[in-house]
């Protein structure tokens, strides 16, 4: 990889948060969010591979979030405690991270979903 990867984070526990941008800023260029709003604006401007998003985000996680993210070809990586909430957002299955989280389990997750080859109309 000659550039780094851009990785959007949405989750609202700053130490969860600092935990995952720690764990991958060394490979990656990580931006974290706390709000579904924020994370639809910054995903309109473009530039990302891939969004790690918590599927319980105060206020909930916005209609429009995961449809932007595919719109614009960036992997979505879900990450919740509870796999029926996962299963709720979303009806086509999506890579997840099940909280509690290892960091070489999330760390692995990533760069699995990034090897990926993309497909068109995710």
């Amino acid at each position: 990889m000659s550039e780094q990867s851009r990785i959007l984070v949405v989750e609202d526990d700053p130490l969860v948060s600092e935990v995952i941008s720690a764990a991958l800023d060394d490979t990656y260029r990580v931006t974290v969010v706390d709000r579904a709003a924020a994370a639809v604006a910054l995903l309109q401007g473009g530039g990302f591979r891939l969004m790690l998003l918590d599927c319980t985000l105060p206020g909930g996680v916005d209609i429009n979030l995961i449809p932007e993210a595919d719109k614009a070809g960036i992997a979505v990586v879900l990450m919740s405690g509870d796999p029926g909430r996962m299963s709720k957002l979303t009806e086509q299955p999506r890579p997840f991270v099940l909280k509690p989280f290892t960091l070489r389990g999330l760390i692995e997750t990533v760069e699995t979903v990034l090897a990926a080859p993309k497909s068109d109309g995710v």
